[in-house]
């Protein structure tokens, strides 16, 4: 399994999809994002879209911003898996 590399392009676009809906789930615009989290509204723009792979200290920040359960945090691991192993994880479905 080591030495398995993903498409970050892809990975990003899965990372933004659940960060924008966590955030308006809770009614959030991206300003108070930017406000809760302190990070940059460029930054949580581009994260949004895919547009570009969050490091993990970001994601954090944005994740503990939101207020999130550990499924989100697991639904962004599983995303991973998936796209490193999509074999393993259509077999387990």
């Amino acid at each position: 399994m080591s030495g398995v590399r993903i498409n970050e392009r892809d990975l990003a676009a899965e990372i933004g999809k659940i960060i924008r809906r966590e955030r308006l789930k809770r009614q959030w615009t991206v300003e108070r994002l930017v406000v809760e989290s302190e990070r940059d509204r460029n930054t949580i723009m581009r994260i949004e879209s895919g547009a570009i792979c969050s490091r993990l200290p970001v994601l954090m920040d944005l994740l503990w911003a939101l207020d999130c359960e550990q499924d989100v945090f697991l639904e962004i691991v599983a995303a991973d898996a998936a796209l490193r192993m999509p074999h393993v994880v259509a077999e387990a479905a």
